[in-house]
């Protein structure tokens, strides 16, 4: 027992550069916006893009945690929405309980689409790793 070592295999550190650049795509919602298309066809074709970019993302570069890395990109997605929101006079006629409940399904929800696309972009890590020769 004595001579026994023992090693270190935990995994890699999240990457916060990755991590703040997906949560960034959030500004295709203005960007997107002020060409004055709105209504549903923008709101699909902006999350559309913004899903594949993050699967991309997520499962073509070397992230160490992808799923992480996808819900944590996917809380400050949302914490960016609710703030932009704010700031723009969303929430105007709502009591602040409504609006407490709005912030925090906001970010839930942005965080679970995070963790999808991480498990999404870790499925393809892990079929690219296995069609390789």
């Amino acid at each position: 027992m004595e001579n026994m070592t023992l090693t270190s295999t935990s995994a890699p550190p999240v990457r916060w550069r990755t991590v703040l650049g997906l949560a960034a795509t959030v500004l295709a919602w203005p960007l997107v916006g002020v060409t004055g298309w709105d209504g549903a066809a923008f709101a699909a074709v902006v999350f559309a893009a913004t899903a594949v970019t993050w699967v991309a993302v997520l499962g073509l570069r070397a992230v160490p945690r992808p799923v992480r890395t996808g819900t944590l990109a996917g809380l400050l997605y949302g914490a960016s929405l609710v703030t932009v929101s704010t700031l723009v006079g969303g929430g105007t006629g709502f009591t602040p309980g409504m609006v407490a409940l709005a912030t925090v399904w906001e970010m839930a929800w942005a965080a679970l689409l995070g963790a999808g696309a991480g498990l999404l972009g870790r499925a393809l890590a892990q079929w690219r790793a296995g069609a390789r020769p």
